[in-house]
């Protein structure tokens, strides 16, 4: 019975086939390529011309945004994230060609300068690389590029009314050294190259990407998903739906503000004042390892938030040692402003005690929009070191600290330990056994500002390699708005 069924079942399609109308033509509905015409093919139900390809998946949203893509393009990036903020606000100029068969890209990137360095022929990099579907954004493309015979970059393109948007992030050993992200902006090679640094022409998912600090949150894994996914949603609806912010900032990141007084000398004598007796120094050019150094900034760098800003160190040597820190003094049309201490360089004279300042760095750079001027930016390392020859061990820590102060009266300052290393080690490893020195440790941890735009910092703390998140540090994670002034 079975048998006899499907003989008949066979009989029945062969004559329908039989009855079946002509091939139809573009736009018909179809089952099969031979239910349309010659040239058609059938795609999706409807019989389809193709593209010179011969391929169906060339007409999909993916093939359409390659061919967009194709051709010669010139970009610039900027830098958003990085370890450290002296490379923030820095562009990279390129060249990108992108050449499409068959719904495959290949790229070419070439690296021309950065600022306003221009690469010798000698100096120019470039690399080729395929382009593949962003998996972070839908139909945009993404490539990883090696400008330096290894993984340097990876970016993200989306092609906008003819214009080139995107994403990119530093990629391996690049990434582990300098942690940089940011978004570019393009034209076509030979059309005027629209200006990388305005950032509400990005495209909202682009936007999302920067905003929740994506790439660094994530390597951290302290990435708000659900914010992410609320954003990335929004652009879908024609919404803006940013990374929420924390709504308190911590007061553990807010550095004290003082002042204004008359002169940096009363500046200086007020600090004194809350040090304690003795002969006070106010040291415009703290010890840089054993060389003393001037750290000054003023006019034109500044860009007209503080009139002048300046480092010093203010202490006194007692008869216990040395009592003194290092301290911001802001230059404002009001007067000098001063912060609390920085970074504690106090050293006791006996106890087999150093203290060596590793790095002294004062730097004014756009970071806050919509706000006067440059923000002033201080980075200072400090090592101590502390034996005990008895034990044969010797204890060192070393502690990295920003400051980040924008202008105003008063001015608003945030201070973070970027990083820090705690160790205690033998003096001399020949003839003794560390399993004998149970006290023994080598412990270290980062954490990273970023600031965002509009307004926005982000922090959050690697564990990455040997890297360890201490409470206090984790306390500190989150985005938040740019403190008001107290």
């Amino acid at each position: 019975m079975l048998r006899t069924n499907w003989r008949s079942a066979a009989a029945a399609a062969a004559l329908l086939g039989a009855c079946t109308s002509d091939p139809g033509g573009e736009g018909a509905d179809c089952k099969a390529k031979a239910d349309c015409t010659d040239g058609l093919n059938c795609l999706d139900g409807k019989c389809t011309k193709l593209g010179d390809e011969g391929a169906p998946g060339n007409t999909t949203p993916w093939c359409a945004a390659l061919g967009e893509l194709a051709g010669e393009w010139t970009f610039d990036t900027t830098v958003i994230g990085a370890k450290d903020l002296g490379a923030r606000g820095i562009n990279g100029h390129y060249q990108l060609g992108v050449t499409v068969a068959d719904c495959k890209a290949q790229a070419h990137v070439t690296k021309t300068g950065h600022d306003k360095t221009v690469y010798s022929q000698t100096k120019i990099q470039h690399s080729d690389a395929p382009l593949i579907e962003s998996k972070r954004i839908a139909g945009a493309a993404e490539v990883t590029v090696a400008l330096k015979d290894k993984p340097t970059h990876t970016f993200t393109f989306v092609v906008r009314e003819g214009r080139l948007f995107g994403f990119w992030q530093s990629s391996g050993a690049e990434w582990e050294r300098g942690g940089m992200s940011g978004f570019l902006r393009g034209s076509k090679s030979g059309e005027p190259l629209t200006d990388v640094e305005d950032f509400l022409a990005q495209p909202c998912e682009i936007a999302c990407l920067t905003q929740c600090d994506v790439v660094r949150r994530e390597a951290d894994a302290t990435l708000d998903d659900a914010g992410l996914s609320a954003c990335m949603a929004g652009c879908g609806t024609g919404q803006s739906l940013p990374c929420p912010v924390k709504p308190e900032f911590p007061p553990a990141l807010r550095l004290a503000v003082e002042g204004p007084a008359a002169s940096s000398a009363e500046a200086c004598t007020k600090i004194a004042a809350a040090l304690g007796s003795g002969p006070v120094e106010c040291n415009e050019e703290p010890l840089v390892g054993a060389k003393p150094v001037a750290r000054k900034l003023e006019g034109k760098p500044l860009g007209g938030s503080f009139e002048q800003a300046k480092l010093v160190q203010v202490g006194f040597v007692g008869v216990t040692g040395y009592k003194g820190s290092l301290y911001l003094l802001l230059q404002t049309k009001a007067g000098w402003y001063w912060t609390a201490a920085i970074a504690d360089l106090g050293i006791a004279v006996l106890g087999g005690a150093s203290l060596t300042v590793t790095n002294l760095d004062l730097l004014a750079r756009d970071l806050l929009p919509g706000l006067a001027g440059r923000e002033v930016v201080v980075d200072v390392g400090v090592e101590t070191s502390t034996s005990t020859v008895a034990a044969n061990e010797v204890e060192t820590n070393e502690t990295d600290r920003t400051v980040v102060c924008s202008g105003g009266d008063p001015p608003t300052c945030v201070i973070v330990t970027s990083h820090w290393s705690a160790r205690r080690a033998l003096i001399k490893r020949k003839g003794d056994d560390p399993a004998k020195h149970p006290g023994l440790f080598d412990d270290e941890g980062e954490v990273h500002l970023s600031f965002l735009p509009e307004g926005r910092i982000s922090v959050s703390t690697s564990t990455a390699g040997e890297a360890k998140r201490r409470p206090e540090d984790l306390e500190l994670i989150g985005i938040y708005a740019w403190p008001a002034s107290p």
